[in-house]
């Protein structure tokens, strides 16, 4: 194997997969020896902004890898927005979603592999604004899906799609929903939701495809809407999201959109790439930036 001589940095989060990366971060040293002349490994404390880090590191390095889950990707993608460096991914998380819908999915030494040849795809981001802002990669959860994150962290020892299923049956029970008037595109919306899920990636909580349509390089994010409904329902439609929403579940909609606007009565849980924003949060705004990312995928994508 030819070794490249382009400048790359992983940023390796051990905290990954219920603090089981840990692991992996010998044989990424022997590895990357084997086909980078200029590699860095920076492995993450608890206490570091790795957006900033991410950010310093792009200023000195032309591929940036995020090592862990979509946790990691989204920390490491909030300090690259909009920037010329390259962006790759080793998923070593729990979830692992954000790489699913760019058919990165696959083991480590294909992952690696990938990186080394430097195929890109610019993607959209979503950008979001207002009691909390940032960037997302995948998807941005208010109300019942932020709800059943927050409470899915609280399971450190189980790891997998349980862990979300358990989030959501408890979320489930203690989140009835809010009159919240919604703004898409131009066209201006109120009624009683539970869950508002704004998608740039297809799927989420390790295997609910909720967004079959979603596509990162096409200017929209897609919509789940979730009105209010009876608890048995939800937990009904729960199982049936692993095939993604169906025109037979009542109160759940799906739309395309660019622009969004949220605005609750009361304030809601949030996640951002399975990341707590906050608990509190009642104004979003978001929209799409195209190709803001520039990530290394495989040449079938």
């Amino acid at each position: 194997m030819l070794k490249s001589d382009s400048r790359i940095c992983f940023i390796f989060n051990p905290s990954a997969d219920r603090n089981r990366s840990e692991r992996h971060i010998d044989w990424l040293n022997r590895e990357a020896k084997k086909r980078w002349t200029h590699f860095e490994i920076d492995i993450t404390k608890k206490s570091d902004n790795v957006a900033r880090l991410a950010a310093d590191k792009a200023s000195q390095f032309d591929i940036i890898v995020a090592c862990g889950g979509d946790g990691t990707v989204h920390q490491v993608i909030n300090g690259l927005a909009e920037k010329d460096t390259l962006f790759g991914v080793l998923p070593i998380g729990s979830g692992n979603d954000f790489v699913k819908s760019l058919n990165l999915n696959k083991t480590l030494p294909e992952c690696l592999d990938i990186i080394h040849s430097q195929k890109t795809t610019s993607i959209d981001l979503i950008r979001f604004e207002g009691d909390v802002s940032g960037w997302c990669a995948n998807t941005i959860g208010f109300g019942l899906d932020g709800w059943a994150n927050y409470y899915a962290s609280s399971h450190r020892k189980l790891k997998g799609h349980i862990v979300y299923v358990l989030g959501a049956i408890r979320a489930a029970f203690t989140y009835r929903g809010a009159r919240i008037k919604l703004t898409i595109n131009d066209k201006k919306y109120t009624d009683d939701y539970l869950m508002i899920t704004t998608c740039n990636g297809k799927w989420e909580g390790g295997s609910f495809y909720i967004a079959p349509d979603a596509d990162m390089t096409d200017g929209l994010m897609d919509l789940l809407l979730i009105k209010k409904i009876s608890i048995f329902k939800i937990l009904t439609y729960l199982p049936r999201f692993r095939w993604g929403p169906s025109p037979g579940m009542s109160g759940v909609e799906t739309k395309a959109c660019s622009r969004l606007r949220i605005r609750s009565n009361k304030p809601a849980a949030v996640h951002c790439d399975g990341e707590h924003l906050g608990s509190s949060i009642s104004k979003l705004d978001l929209f799409v930036v195209r190709n803001a990312l520039k990530v290394i995928t495989p040449k079938n994508y």
